[in-house]
């Protein structure tokens, strides 16, 4: 066994790092790669069917027009977003870079969102 000098009046034993284990030998055989499949957990059914190549900012703005406008779960089906995410681009997106001014009330017990006609 080896000391090892940590101060000059003191020192202290050092094992050697061994690692336990018998290598093996490698395999000949193919790798086998498994397709990439979409967790049922990640996957997420907009709430209205859109045409593919609108943008999720677009069909946030697009359900937050109607006159009602729309609460959180609606948002976060039509994108596929969490709760925090939708509220993050109506605060900075919608409401400060494009300038639209959105209208936060409470009915029956849920927020809903709408964008103010102009």
């Amino acid at each position: 066994m080896r000391t090892a000098t940590i101060n000059k009046s003191t020192t202290r034993s050092v094992k050697p790092i061994i690692k336990k284990g018998v290598l093996k030998k490698a395999s000949t055989a193919p790798i086998k790669t498994k397709e990439a499949e979409p967790s049922p957990a990640f996957t997420s059914t907009p709430a209205i069917t859109q045409h593919p190549s609108q943008s999720k900012q677009s069909q946030l703005i697009a359900l937050l027009s109607s006159p009602n406008g729309s609460d959180i779960k609606e948002l976060m089906q039509a994108t596929g977003w969490q709760a925090h995410s939708v509220r993050g681009v109506i605060s900075g997106v919608i409401k400060k870079r494009l300038g639209l001014p959105v209208i936060s009330e409470k009915i029956a017990g849920s927020q809903r969102y709408r964008i103010a006609p102009v």
